[in-house]
């Protein structure tokens, strides 16, 4: 069955297209079609670059690159002190078992069985494996332990409970975001709380009314869809267009 059904589009228009992928062809699936992409970061300076790569590939499809966002993933551990994050942190990673770790590590491996290596030595030479599933992220990984000569349990204990930017007291989370933002590494965030049940109530109760202090967070919401959240026009029924012509 081809061409347009026969109901009423919705409020938004149409649903909002969220991608996630980094590599090459997902960032070029992203500029063309997507309202919005899902990455992750390991710095502000990655960030940026990644930012500032999307936008221009969204331009170069003719859009307006302000109607493409882009929300890192944002898995903050806060606590009263730096030391006080740190240790949560510690408690998060040591709740999954090194089995689990290592399973883990192999679902973005396209499920790579990991047990067969030593746990303490070099994080091991896998050739290609990957290439066709998460690219993007076992490139990373792969980068980062031949950087950092890590050990395969550093490598399985990190990428299981990542360790990023954003730890440390609500004041110092609050200022990185601001930052990230300002510097045009982000549109926003999606946050994803650490498992320890009281992160996401340190995140509203400590983080949400310093971004709004610094007004770079809403105090009420302007409509009733999520693209009216976002900012993002309605766009154009192709098939309206076509009948107008």
């Amino acid at each position: 069955m081809e061409g347009p059904l026969n109901i009423d589009r919705s409020p938004q228009g149409q649903p909002l297209i969220f991608q996630a992928g980094s590599s090459e062809p997902g960032k070029n699936l992203a500029a063309k079609a997507a309202d919005a992409i899902f990455t992750n970061a390991t710095s502000r300076e990655e960030a940026e670059a990644f930012y500032k790569d999307v936008k221009q590939r969204a331009f170069g499809q003719g859009r307006n690159a302000d109607e493409l966002l882009i929300f890192p993933g944002l898995r903050p551990i806060i606590g009263k002190t730096k030391a006080d994050a740190e240790a949560k942190y510690e408690a998060i990673a040591d709740l999954v078992s090194t089995t689990d770790t290592l399973n883990y590590l192999g679902r973005y491996f396209d499920h790579f069985d990991f047990s067969q290596f030593s746990l303490d030595a070099p994080f091991p030479d896998i050739g290609d494996v990957g290439k066709n599933s998460f690219r993007s992220t076992t490139d990373s990984i792969k980068q980062k332990a031949k950087q950092e000569n890590l050990t395969l349990r550093e490598v399985a204990r990190l990428v299981t409970t990542p360790k990023g930017p954003f730890l440390g007291t609500a004041q110092e989370i609050a200022d990185e975001l601001i930052d990230w933002y300002e510097a045009e590494a982000a549109d926003g965030f999606i946050l994803a709380p650490p498992v320890l049940g009281e992160g996401l109530d340190d995140f509203i109760e400590g983080v949400v009314p310093l971004l709004r202090e610094a007004g770079v967070f809403r105090d009420e919401y302007e409509g009733e869809t999520l693209r009216d959240q976002l900012g993002l026009p309605v766009k154009e029924n192709r098939h309206s267009k076509a009948v107008h012509r």
